[in-house]
């Protein structure tokens, strides 16, 4: 084979793997960094769902709590641990607004209760619970309820790269 045909096919197959790397490597990045949770069209489609809706937990009158705030993280999630300051934070406000904070975790309540512990989330009334049950796309998620348990207000994956929007929004968000 002459030699510059030979370089020339060394060359389109040299080219051929570098394009499916970069495919490949795009699939990933879209795959994990870019997943279905942060979506922002997608959120707030969940957002209207879960809007107005009533939320059941067993053993909770919400009647007797007035508002809730109720967190629903997992100990696996990276994204529930970066947002543990501004989580304490958050229950600062609520302590002062007479506001009762729950957190709901897929976890057993030992793993949970051990985990708000090590996050120093002041949270009493932690359940375990499926998420899917509660038909939210992720964690971390925040739901304030009414006194009869109904969704206020929403937030969704809440701290994926908003936390300085997030806390601004903080004492606006226990107001509504």
């Amino acid at each position: 084979m002459p030699m510059n045909v030979r370089s020339n096919i060394e060359f389109g197959v040299n080219i051929a793997i570098a394009l499916a790397v970069v495919v490949i490597a795009g699939v990933m990045v879209n795959r994990y960094l870019f997943t279905e949770q942060t979506n922002p069209r997608l959120l707030q489609d969940y957002k209207q769902a879960l809007m107005n809706k009533r939320i059941d937990v067993p053993n909770v009158n919400w009647s007797q709590n007035g508002r809730s705030l109720v967190f629903f993280l997992d100990k696996d999630c990276a994204y529930c641990t970066s947002s543990a300051p501004f989580y304490r934070q958050l229950l600062e406000e609520v302590a002062k607004r007479d506001v009762r904070a729950l957190a709901i975790l897929p976890n057993s309540i030992d793993e949970a209760r051990n985990y708000l512990h090590s996050l120093k989330l002041p949270i009493e009334n932690v359940y375990s619970a499926s998420l899917a049950s509660y038909n939210l796309p992720g964690t971390p998620s925040v739901l304030l309820l009414d006194h009869e348990g109904v969704v206020k207000n929403v937030w969704l994956d809440a701290m994926r790269g908003h936390e300085k929007q997030m806390q601004q929004y903080g004492s606006v968000y226990l107001k509504s």
